[in-house]
């Protein structure tokens, strides 16, 4: 083991240059977990306490999912691209004696001593540079003004652990094919690159592309907010899927552009022959670029559909004529001078208030902050007239709110996650640190237009985070003009049923300030690593170029045939982003829409287009341009 170690350390000095990109991804992973991880330990800590919201573990929780997936994909694409440009190294090694135990354990060395030392330190950056975010969730009311985020070594450590064994795996997986082979078979296989695949990963690429397809579907069983967060991780399992069954599609795809790079003349058959017959490089080029618009597209879209749906709910459950609302909330005095207005013949005021929600009985008492989930308790109060609002009751009756203060409607969305059923009761954690359990008595549909819990006029007295958000209106006939007049000259805002649910549901700009930064962080992680494999790609293409110079194949030619490849490259990467995020987005606008065109943010979709197919472009053309002259 230690002879092993030693010839790691000399196989990895040797290799430097080919490392240097492999060691770069890795930090830049480490920096985006531990990113992931300080917010993580932060909303722990704050969750911890019971005065906080815990909106930040929510935050946390979400972000952190996502990293993980894409940095696995990424790490899995980076290690394996390097290790195949050592194919014909290993497969020599083997030819002079070498055994598959000392080669594996010397790929895994060299991995694990390059991780070692670069995820560290991009998780130690990441750590510093987590506190750029404190303003941003101080102003989105994440975190309390004057608190922070907690800087540990835990993150640092976290981002460590799951690198390093991913990047290990990925070793083994990626040099399997050449050390599983005979080494005089070996040596041949390492000048060409196989158009098929095996068994084994056929039938991974099949389970993981159903596994997509189903995920995707999922909000048209699973409601609300957590069949929106599967069918996100759709779009990623079946770029997973792609990438295994890559060369195979390639080929049968690739066919079809014999005629068409015909037509540009030697350049463009040889462009062509090249991304056939080299599928497998191709894939693992394709798949980070790919990432970059399934991660942005999937993002942007479902956030878009859920507040769409949120709105719609809203709109269609508030039965009033007029919405009157304040930024800083109404006092029970505005409630008194509203209802003196001429005109008003009903209204419902609704309330709300911080609260958690047991959700894992298992986890109470030992750890709290996974135990019991943030939420707002709603409040209706109406008046004479009857209730103005509508959550759409689908069991029991919203009437027993009123006659019992210790009674509570939850939601649909809210059922499926805590198994809750009419006569259950429901443990609720208050702000101030009591804690209730209120009989659930109704169960409606409407979740995210009127949030998951509702109490009745009564419900939220005790407790004085309870705020009056607004007050629903009806007016009598012809007295609209003046209501709203009168609304205006005592400082209120008066809006319509439709523009009051466009406001309510629509993102605070410190809260998209937070998910733009998170977001474009995660971005720039895989537009980076994409642009790092073009480069190591094209890089090894030396010997290639020379030869195809020795030839007769003029610089022009090859500076032709290299942007020929480098837009198919783009083209392929733009089609399977784009085809792996469409069912998502057709999922979530299915389950919490119906059957409409889902909203789709068109804007950050053409931007992470045009990113994914000038990427290439900007890349392989330098790099080649170099290499053609120095050949």
């Amino acid at each position: 083991m230690r002879a092993a170690w030693g010839l790691a350390r000399r196989s990895a000095w040797a290799h430097r240059a080919g490392l240097t990109g492999t060691a770069l991804v890795l930090a830049l992973a480490g920096l985006l977990l531990a990113v992931a991880g300080v917010l993580a330990e932060s909303g722990l800590r704050a969750a911890a306490d019971v005065t906080g919201s815990g909106l930040l573990l929510v935050l946390a929780g979400s972000f952190s999912g996502t990293v993980v997936i894409v940095v696995v994909l990424v790490i899995v694409a980076t290690v394996s691209l390097a290790l195949r440009g050592r194919r014909r190294e290993l497969a020599l090694l083997r030819a002079v004696g070498a055994t598959r135990s000392q080669l594996r354990t010397q790929i895994g060395a060299e991995v694990l001593l390059v991780g070692a030392l670069a995820a560290p330190v991009g998780a130690i950056a990441g750590v510093l540079l987590a506190r750029l975010l404190t303003p941003l969730l101080r102003d989105a009311g994440l975190i309390t003004p004057g608190g922070a985020l907690s800087l540990t070594p835990l993150p640092v450590l976290g981002a460590t652990v799951l690198v390093l064994p991913v990047a290990w795996l990925s070793a083994r997986l990626a040099s399997r094919e050449t050390l599983r082979l005979a080494p005089s078979q070996a040596v041949r296989a390492s000048l060409v690159e196989a158009s098929t695949v095996g068994p084994v990963r056929r039938v991974a690429a099949v389970v993981v592309g159903l596994s997509g397809v189903t995920a995707a579907f999922s909000p048209l069983v699973v409601p609300g907010t957590i069949g929106s967060a599967s069918a996100a991780t759709s779009a990623f399992l079946l770029v997973g899927a792609a990438a295994l069954a890559g060369p195979v599609l390639l080929t049968w795809a690739f066919r079809l552009t014999d005629r068409w790079g015909s037509r540009l003349g030697p350049a463009g058959r040889l462009a062509a022959g090249n991304v056939r017959g080299f599928s497998q490089r191709l894939t693992i080029v394709v798949v980070p670029l790919a990432l970059a618009l399934t991660a942005g597209a999937a993002q942007t879209s479902v956030d878009r559909t859920v507040a769409e749906a949120s709105a719609t709910q809203l709109r269609d459950g508030v039965r009033a004529d007029l919405v009157a609302s304040s930024p800083e909330g109404l006092s029970s005095s505005d409630l008194d001078s509203v209802a003196a207005l001429p005109g008003i013949t009903g209204t419902t005021t609704l309330a709300s208030a911080p609260a958690r929600v047991r959700t894992d009985e298992d986890l109470d008492g030992v750890v709290d902050a996974l135990a019991w989930e943030p939420t707002t308790v709603q409040a209706l109060a109406a008046g004479q007239s009857g209730l103005l609002a509508d959550p759409d009751v689908s069991a029991g009756s919203l009437a027993d709110l009123t006659e019992n203060r210790d009674t509570v409607a939850v939601s649909r969305d809210a059922t499926f996650e805590t198994d809750l059923r009419v006569g259950d009761t429901v443990p609720l954690r208050w702000a101030d640190g009591t804690t209730t359990t209120p009989t659930v008595v109704a169960v409606y549909e409407r979740g995210l237009g009127f949030g998951d819990y509702l109490v009745g006029p009564d419900g939220l007295a005790a407790h004085p985070s309870a705020v009056a958000d607004s007050l629903l209106i009806e007016a009598a006939p012809r007295s609209l003009g003046d209501i709203r007049t009168g609304l205006v000259v005592l400082g209120l805002v008066a809006q319509s049923p439709t523009a009051y649910a466009e406001s309510v549901t629509a993102t605070g700009s410190a809260e998209r300030r937070v998910s733009t930064a998170l977001l474009l962080a995660l971005l720039a992680f895989v537009f980076l690593a994409a642009a790092n494999a073009q480069v190591m790609v094209t890089a090894r293409r030396r010997a290639e170029l020379r030869l195809y110079g020795r030839t007769g194949a003029t610089r022009a030619q090859l500076m032709r045939m290299l942007t020929v490849e480098a837009a198919l490259t783009g083209g392929l990467a733009w089609l399977i982003g784009t085809l792996a995020v469409l069912p998502a987005v057709l999922g979530v606008g299915l389950g919490l829409l119906g059957p409409v065109l889902p909203p789709v943010d068109v804007t950050a979709y053409l931007a992470l287009s045009a990113g994914v197919l000038a990427l290439p472009l900007l890349t392989v053309v330098p790099t080649a341009a170099r290499l053609v002259r120095r050949s």
